[in-house]
């Protein structure tokens, strides 16, 4: 309350992961087979959350969640084919899982009057997905390309529960303006996209290489989070693009420049908060000394491009690092 805290938290816990793992590979002819397979425990225990008013010093809150386990099953099968010295195709199927950490199980936070809870029941996380690629070269240019669907269940993500003014016995008071919402397990999400790399160099001294991906990213929150149905999940570009350009301009001069692209995306679950696309450009100088020593110069954000990060229920955005410079020197070893 006016900037004097007014409660001491201590949250958490322990983690306690391990696996086993088998793979198989097989060359015959031009194909490459990979098959494997992961067997993984998890455990959460010694979990506690307590606090206590720091003018009283009296306990508001003591919770000790019940210790949990499991143990799951993934596997990832891969092939690719080499249709001759300058051609490949490559598709693979794959599962995985993810636990919980102990922030999302144990630690709320805050930013400004946007209060997010904590879950002590969240369950893992599991992926199924699938891609097809091919790649190839032909003289200077090397290029890429892949498909891919992914299936995200039982998703983490931060869903919103009730806007302010409102007290919750657990995360205390939400004031007019503000959003209390908690870590669940909502639903699942959806993705396919494309992703493409070219690179190639110009001449004896100048490459340059671009980047593209697009995904397609939808929530599905059947009955856990309905609301969130047909949305798109939080912080998840549609577009995303990058490029370079490398020069060496003399045996001691190396010049190089990078562009990175994002489109919109949101801030939160509702997809109320949107935050611009923006673009930024890196630049770098680099001169040798000796063999072994050089000096560079680099700028980060060059043009001082205000790239929004985040969005508070309040208007309040927060930006990424303003235009960055930094002079250097580099020794190496033999």
């Amino acid at each position: 309350v006016d900037g004097v805290l007014t409660a001491d938290r201590r949250a958490g816990g322990q983690t306690l992961t391990g696996g086993a793992y088998g793979e198989a590979t097989a060359n015959r002819g031009p194909w490459l087979l990979v098959a494997g397979a992961w067997l993984d425990g998890w455990g959460q225990f010694d979990s506690h959350r307590r606090e206590r008013g720091r003018v009283t010093g009296a306990t508001t809150l003591d919770l000790h969640p019940a210790s949990r386990g499991g143990a799951l099953p993934s596997a990832r099968l891969a092939a690719r084919f080499d249709a001759g010295p300058a051609l490949f195709a490559r598709a693979a199927a794959y599962s995985g899982f993810r636990a919980p950490t102990l922030n999302e199980l144990y630690r709320p936070f805050r930013v400004g009057n946007d209060i997010t809870e904590a879950n002590a029941e969240l369950t893992p996380e599991r992926l199924y997905g699938a891609e097809l690629g091919a790649g190839g070269s032909a003289g200077p240019a090397a290029w890429s390309a892949t498909a891919f669907y992914n299936r995200l269940e039982d998703a983490i993500t931060n869903v919103t529960v009730a806007f302010g003014p409102l007290f919750d016995p657990v995360a205390g008071f939400v004031p007019a303006g503000g959003v209390l919402r908690q870590r669940r397990n909502a639903g699942a999400v959806g993705a396919y996209g494309l992703e493409a790399e070219v690179s190639t160099r110009l001449s004896g001294a100048v490459t340059a290489r671009a980047a593209l991906s697009w995904t397609h990213a939808r929530v599905d929150g059947g009955t856990t989070a309905p609301g969130l149905t047909g949305l798109r999940p939080a912080e998840t570009p549609a577009l995303g693009a990058d490029g370079s350009l490398a020069w060496r301009a003399s045996p001691r001069l190396e010049l190089d420049a990078d562009l990175r692209y994002e489109s919109a995306r949101f801030d939160d679950d509702l997809n109320l908060r949107r935050l611009a696309p923006a673009a930024t450009v890196g630049a770098r100088a680099r001169w040798r000394v000796t063999p072994a020593a050089a000096v560079f110069v680099a700028a980060e954000n060059l043009f001082d491009v205000a790239v929004a990060t985040s969005q508070t229920a309040t208007g309040v955005t927060s930006y990424g690092p303003p235009r960055t410079v930094a002079i250097g020197f580099t020794l190496s070893g033999p």
